[in-house]
């Protein structure tokens, strides 16, 4: 393949791969807002979502990976590791902007997502230390309560006949 070639086939793939990144920002965001609101049920559904992304994403990442090689091969770039920062230093002019500008817009988008899977993070874990004091508030609460146990014993006396206070009647 020609170098014109190997290009539109990366660009094709990088554009596919900030459509499906933007499509698991607005995922991540719609899962804070269901944190929020609590609603379980929709949870579930988003989570689906989410995962269904991600195995997209790991597709194309895949797929991107292969052209980024084929790519690099063909302009003289590092093809073990390619990253688009290098690629675009030994493509041509007119190429060198589109792949930076690329490898902007996708770094932005992942540190987006992962702030707000950050912040969807903290709000899993400020639920569950809540359900869990609450957990332990409803089980101490169950618990019987050390004043009202029985501990001691009446305590019988013997005596063999009754003491006289007075004499007098």
């Amino acid at each position: 393949m020609n170098n014109e070639t190997l290009y539109t086939e990366l660009n094709d793939n990088l554009e596919n791969l900030v459509k499906v990144y933007r499509s698991l920002l607005d995922t991540v965001r719609r899962e804070k807002e269901i944190l929020i609101a609590s609603k379980l049920d929709e949870l579930t559904e988003n989570n689906k979502s989410k995962d269904a992304i991600l195995v997209k994403i790991r597709s194309i990442e895949n797929a991107r990976l292969k052209c980024a090689r084929d790519l690099a091969a063909s302009v003289g770039a590092d093809t073990e590791q390619p990253r688009l920062l290098d690629i675009a230093n030994y493509a041509v002019p007119e190429w060198q902007d589109r792949l930076r500008n690329m490898h902007s817009v996708l770094e932005l988008l992942v540190r987006r997502v992962s702030e707000v899977n950050k912040q969807n993070e903290e709000l899993v874990q400020a639920a569950l230390a809540t359900i869990t004091g609450a957990m332990d508030e409803i089980r101490d609460g169950l618990k019987p309560k050390t004043t009202y146990a029985r501990q001691g014993q009446i305590a019988t006396a013997k005596t063999e006949g009754g003491n006289l206070v007075r004499k007098e009647a």
